[in-house]
């Protein structure tokens, strides 16, 4: 019996990037010291081309990879894009090689039940620390997992700060297959050409997604997104966040972060065009084009600054606010590795299964009308414009609708966060849960409810309107179909809280 040959794989997942990608760089190197063949590659799988919505692949999340995945690979020698299942994929390529995977860990539970089948066939696959910077075992000094930030942003602050970056490696270093092994497997599988749309014209252009028990189709609500206008490598996204440090912008970031009205400005590169002052590194986080490490180590460089007292007196308020938004995005990674129903259930206990939302009938019509953005809450439907038109929403518009949408309106939380998932190009599930359930008042928050007011965070976050003129015509003349009052009323005693009085935010 012929011995087969070894083969190093790196498998790229959400991690389209050469600079700190700790299983490539490992992969690289083992196949330099080594001298075995190296093959980069990725799946284009079954739920991410038909659009099965319960899988909830988005339309955005489809043109996303489209476009990111020919980028990336033309940094590689032979870098393969496989159509099928990678449990199957692998399978058959280990009746023929030897192979070890590289691939950088995840915290869904798909992941690991993908790699349990692979495993499952003596495939050796080796597993990377990435997508979670800080230790996912943090734990309280009772010996207990956190579920409130600050406490747990206090615990792995100096963590995070002193994570280390890995330098990129020389790619010209690996093996590349011989051209009869590369012809083999080009015969052998379904490989999907990285040139022009190949990967494009596989997916399906449908717009639905599930909530609840109903199927919703997008196309019947609004206009396909445009989507063109952002960015789909580590050198945009790399060229786009030095501009923003250099602009000055980050540096004001705590005063800015929320502002609704200076998200209306462009700014322009020579790829990119986009709108307003905040980063928009949420694209680049989602979909690893470049690590929440590289974004630290590219801010504390910039400003000099190693913020290691996170109760400083610093100057460089702005940098400091981004870097605390960074560790929120690890809390949120963290609360779901730890607890991997989330997706479905409330993290605290006390809502499960007690709030009555809003009787089905009437809340898909609220739901519909809140799609469309003709809620009659101008702020809130300006940025269900927003999200509609580019397939993306400034943070503080997220936390609005979905307060609006889960207690003024009393719909359920979780079609909301599905219609998140249909509809956003920069879609972190974690995030989007994490600030899902804190819109709704049922995540790791120790507060009673927040009721956001509409006209309240218009006034606060969009003085001169320019926001809601930018995303709404002038014959935007929708009257609430709830006053906010009512709605308030009714939000306490759907939460069962008629005997406190939270204040409107």
């Amino acid at each position: 019996m012929e011995q087969k040959k070894p083969l190093i794989i790196y498998w790229s997942r959400r991690d389209f990037r050469l600079n700190d990608n700790p299983a490539l760089i490992s992969a690289v190197e083992t196949s330099s010291e080594s001298n075995v063949m190296f093959l980069p590659m990725f799946v284009v799988e079954d739920y991410m081309i038909n659009s099965t919505p319960e899988f909830q692949f988005g339309y955005p999340s489809r043109h996303f990879v489209s476009k990111a995945v020919p980028l990336f690979s033309t940094h590689f020698k032979n870098f393969l894009v496989f159509q099928g299942k990678p449990g199957e994929i692998f399978k058959q390529l280990s009746a023929t090689f030897e192979l070890t995977i590289f691939v950088n860990e995840d915290v869904y539970i798909d992941f690991y039940k993908q790699l349990k089948k692979i495993k499952s066939n003596s495939i050796n696959v080796k597993i990377f620390k990435d997508f979670l910077t800080v230790d996912r075992e943090t734990k309280t000094g009772e010996g207990n997992y956190y579920s409130v930030f600050t406490p747990f942003k206090k615990s792995v602050w100096n963590d995070f700060l002193d994570s280390e970056i890995k330098q990129k490696v020389n790619l010209d270093r690996t093996k590349p297959l011989p051209q009869d092994i590369l012809t083999t497997i080009l015969k052998s599988f379904t490989i999907i050409p990285t040139q022009k749309n190949a990967i494009w014209d596989l997916f399906s252009t449908q717009r639905t997604f599930q909530a609840g028990d109903k199927i919703v189709d997008l196309s019947t609500l609004t206009e396909t997104p445009k989507l063109d206008m952002w960015y789909y490598s580590e050198e945009d996204a790399g060229t786009l966040f030095k501009a923003y440090l250099a602009s000055g912008n980050l540096a004001q970031y705590k005063d800015n972060r929320d502002s609704l009205e200076l998200d209306t400005a462009t700014q322009t590169l020579d790829t990119v065009t986009l709108y307003g002052k905040t980063s928009k590194m949420s694209l680049a986080l989602a979909w690893g084009l470049l690590s929440a490490r590289t974004l630290k180590e590219m801010t504390l460089n910039h400003f000099q600054d190693s913020f290691k007292d996170i109760y400083s007196l610093t100057s460089n308020t702005g940098a400091l606010s981004f870097l605390s938004e960074l560790v929120w995005r690890e809390f949120y990674k963290y609360l779901y590795f730890h607890n991997t129903d989330l997706l479905n259930t409330e993290f605290q206990v006390r809502f499960r299964g007690k709030i009555e939302w809003a009787p089905d009938a009437v809340a898909h019509a609220r739901f519909i009308a809140w799609i469309k953005g003709e809620t009659g809450y101008p702020i809130v439907d300006a940025s269900m414009k927003q999200i509609a038109k580019i397939g993306w929403m400034h943070n503080r518009s997220r936390m609005v609708v979905a307060s609006i949408l889960s207690k003024n309106l009393g719909v359920d939380w979780r079609w909301g966060q599905e219609y998140f998932r249909a509809s956003l190009i920069d879609l972190d599930e974690t995030s989007n849960n994490g600030g899902w359930q804190w819109g709704a008042s049922v995540g790791a928050d120790p507060k009673p409810i927040r009721i956001f007011n509409a006209e309240l965070q218009a006034k606060n976050y969009d003085k001169s309107g320019d926001y809601r003129k930018l995303w709404l015509n002038d014959t935007h003349t929708v009257l609430p179909i709830v006053e906010h009052s009512v709605g308030r009323e009714e939000a306490l005693k759907r939460y069962g809280l008629t005997h406190q009085k939270p204040r409107d935010f």
